[in-house]
């Protein structure tokens, strides 16, 4: 089987599963968790640090940066977001949109 067809019988799957609502519950969280990390990971690369330079700015260990950034952090709050965000020089913006209902929370780093 070759890698198209894998992905096209992944997206038939994915389809499919989505119907349950627990399950596209569960989806969509970790899907906003790994958008979050992805964002996480890439100001930082913006701001040209590498994780135990990012780790020293923001008092926490190198291993906790690695956590953010694959999103297996479980413990991440309102304030820390903020920290992160101010250490690479942005903003927090959450909203909570009503017409895209793919999405439960919507977070911007701006």
């Amino acid at each position: 089987m070759n890698r198209r067809s894998s992905l096209e019988n992944f997206d038939v799957w994915l389809k499919r599963k989505l119907k349950r609502p627990a399950f596209r519950k569960a989806y969509e969280e970790e899907r906003a968790k790994v958008a979050l990390a992805q964002k996480i990971a890439e100001l930082r690369h913006e701001s040209r640090l590498n994780q135990a330079e990012f780790a020293e700015k923001l008092h926490v260990s190198q291993q906790y940066v690695s956590r953010l950034e694959t999103g297996r952090e479980k413990n991440l709050t309102i304030d820390t977001l903020v920290h992160i965000a101010a250490t690479l020089g942005h903003d927090v913006r959450i909203s909570f949109p009503r017409s895209v209902p793919k999405s439960l929370i919507h977070f911007t780093v701006v």
